[in-house]
């Protein structure tokens, strides 16, 4: 439960905001009563609306730090009722004045002008041309609106702002109002008010983040059609961590428009566009209010009245907590790094590592604790450095823990073990020889690394070697079917039901095969879909899903983020998630099973040198399965590794994948950092 003072000083601090513009307006007044205005009565009076924006909800950890807050700040509008009511010399002057204004502070700047030159001499630049980029898109846009045919010349689109603005209009003795330079101005402006649809459901947001100084001189002489709104700026409280997850906010496209009107959003409204800003959106956005305004004819605000007050968002909490976040995030750098170092330029034992991904969660209700993919990006940052983002070859914007999809390799083979006991192919205590290379169809040796011996070994021992031919003959001896009507169940092939989605991967099989490669499946395949190679494919997330089913006995509940929602100033939450309502699959897999599956982890972690010394500091007993899964590169592997801890009774499960990371052993490092942070190692 969070503290009840921070959820009451953000209301204190939206009024104090809402104050201040009254204030201003109730100023304003107070200096049309003062100074005696005659025409006061005037009943040319108008009322006009302006929307109150409304708070938009926080975003918090588990454990009630803050993720996202809102920074407040305030924008200088252009409202349509009144603006436009303005004659266009009027107009003009107040656009110069504000322009004036605000290149004092470099806080006005146009998006999306056509032109290249400065006036008169303007011609089309390259951007305007290329059908795929923004500025073009507002210019068709733009020409649609005025009724313009779209093959128009730079010069008739210059003279069309000029003569329906009177760009070149003259004072009473016969001089230009305004020099080439302050039309080039003035044109640029009414240009980027049409590019941004300002009209009768759109103000015009002139400037953002204004100062108090810069609201002070240009409210001095009161310009019509000049007000200044409240915004709520997000500020990322753990800049360059939990990215993919968090996401941002943005404004509403034309194409998400219809979307959006039905759900009584202005147009100009900022709404979540990614990560739980966007899956959360309901909870986040709030209500707007609505202020209306009484002016004269002269422009002078007569009266305020409230008609509707704003609704704040809620906050959420999510799972995520941001300690262990960090811990991921910075693991997996760091596990890459030394991937690479250790690699020594060869790219056949990880020189070309460079990506991967890990989760983090607890198996009893299936609330991620972290989720990181790396390669990451900082939010604060993200908009002025998007195209740079996009371009990046190492895509750091995708999510690989959502949406990579890995041949799983050997951590499949816990899952494998627990069909092979359920379907009654072998027993705890049923042996199986291991000559180094399995008797049947291609002959396939036992593991990547060459032809190890076990000798006759039970599946504990098979879990704990990782022996290739040992789950050969257990995929032979129950078929594609049995084995995927299992594995399903850990949820290969299927959604693990996070709020932020993601890929299904795939279970490898007939249907597969047939459908997308349109090539039958050969009893053979059995033998490289047991070890978790062949078709199958896998995210993190649904490594980690698998891991958190296997530990708590056969329920799948639906991966989630969200945990709490509170009530703007509430200090009790409105609604809070429950997992036993998302239960997605549950099958029961005996006790004697489970456990000793778990227990050929432990022995795993044991018995490779580099996983157990990684794992030395953790003070429970972790079980653990590495994977070095074959890419479609020869001699390159991606690194995976999944574990429980602690392996008799699991309270976390973690999976990671690194990308081209030679040895699954070599993953476990990440997993470490983690543990570390979840047991408070030092």
């Amino acid at each position: 439960m969070p503290p009840k003072s921070r959820h009451t000083l953000r209301p204190l601090v939206i009024v104090a905001a809402f104050c201040l513009i009254c204030v201003i307006y109730l100023g304003r007044l107070f200096h049309i009563q003062i100074a005696g205005k005659t025409d006061l009565y005037n009943t040319g009076n108008t009322t006009r609306t302006e929307t109150i924006r409304a708070v938009r909800g926080e975003i918090y950890d588990r454990n009630g730090k803050p993720l996202v807050k809102n920074r407040y700040t305030y924008d200088l509008t252009l409202t349509y009722a009144s603006f436009a009511e303005l004659d266009n010399k009027t107009a003009n002057k107040t656009a110069l004045f504000l322009l004036t204004e605000c290149a004092k502070e470099n806080k006005h700047t146009e998006k999306y002008f056509p032109f290249d030159g400065q006036y008169p001499n303007y011609s089309f630049s390259a951007d305007s041309q290329n059908a795929d980029s923004p500025i073009n898109y507002r210019l068709r846009r733009v020409l649609k609106d005025l009724g313009i045919k779209s093959d128009v010349t730079a010069e008739n689109l210059r003279d069309y702002y000029v003569n329906t603005y009177e760009l070149l209009a003259t004072d009473a003795d016969g001089n230009r109002m305004f020099t080439d330079a302050e039309i080039d101005r003035i044109l640029r402006l009414r240009y980027d008010m049409n590019a941004m649809q300002f009209g009768t459901a759109n103000d015009y947001i002139f400037a953002e983040d204004v100062g108090i100084e810069l609201m002070t001189r240009i409210k001095e002489p009161a310009p019509r059609g000049v007000t200044f709104s409240v915004n709520a700026e997000r500020v990322y409280c753990y800049p360059g961590y939990a990215s993919h997850i968090l996401g941002n906010v943005g404004p509403i496209y034309s194409e998400e428009w219809d979307y959006y009107n039905e759900q009584g959003y202005q147009m100009n409204a900022m709404v979540g566009k990614s990560g739980c800003e966007a899956a959360f959106e309901q909870y986040l956005r709030g209500s707007d209010g609505v202020l209306l305004i009484e002016e004269d004819a002269d422009g002078n605000v007569v009266n305020i009245t409230v008609k509707s007050e704003p609704v704040a968002g809620q906050d959420i909490y999510l799972t995520i907590d941001i300690d262990l976040q960090i811990a991921a995030e910075d693991g997996l750098r760091e596990n890459v790094e030394y991937v690479v170092g250790r690699a020594d330029g060869d790219e056949t034992r990880g020189a070309l590592c460079n990506a991967g991904a890990a989760v983090a969660m607890d198996p009893n209700t299936f609330e991620i604790l972290a989720i990181a993919s790396y390669p990451t990006y900082d939010l604060t940052t993200y908009n002025a450095e998007y195209s740079a983002l996009f371009a990046d070859p190492a895509k750091p914007l995708f999510n690989r823990a959502l949406d990579g999809a890995y041949a799983p390799g050997s951590t499949y083979k816990p899952g494998v073990a627990i069909a092979g006991l359920m379907s009654g192919s072998i027993r705890t205590d049923s042996l199986i020889n291991c000559s180094g290379t399995y008797p049947r169809y291609h002959h396939p040796k036992c593991s990547t690394y060459g032809s190890s011996h076990f000798g006759y070994i039970d599946v504990k021992t098979a879990v704990k070697t990782s022996c290739n031919c040992f789950f050969y003959e257990l995929g032979y001896l129950m078929g594609i079917d049995t084995m995927n009507d299992y594995l399903q169940k850990f949820g290969f092939g299927q959604s693990t039901g996070i709020e932020l989605g993601g890929t299904t991967g795939i279970l490898a099989g007939p249907a597969y095969r047939q459908e997308i490669h349109g090539a039958m499946w050969e009893a053979g395949d059995n033998l490289s879909a047991a070890i978790g190679q062949s078709d199958n494919q896998a995210s993190p997330l649904q490594l980690a899903c698998y891991m958190g089913t296997l530990s708590n006995g056969g329920t799948r509940y639906a991966a989630h983020l969200l945990k709490n929602v509170y009530a703007f100033g509430s200090a009790s939450p409105v609604y809070s998630y429950d997992p036993s309502a998302s239960v997605l699959g549950a099958f029961s897999i005996p006790d004697e099973y489970r456990a000793e599956v778990l227990l050929g982890m432990r022995e795993m972690i044991t018995s490779h040198s580099t996983a157990n010394r990684f794992m030395s500091s953790i003070p429970v007993a972790v079980g653990g399965k590495t994977g070095t899964a074959q890419t479609p590169k020869p001699d390159i592997y991606n690194a995976l590794f999944v574990c429980a801890a602690p392996y008799e009774n699991p309270e976390i499960v973690i999976s990671v994948v690194l990308e081209n990371g030679h040895s699954g052993e070599y993953s476990s490092l990440t997993a470490a950092r983690i543990l570390e942070q979840y047991y408070g190692v030092k």
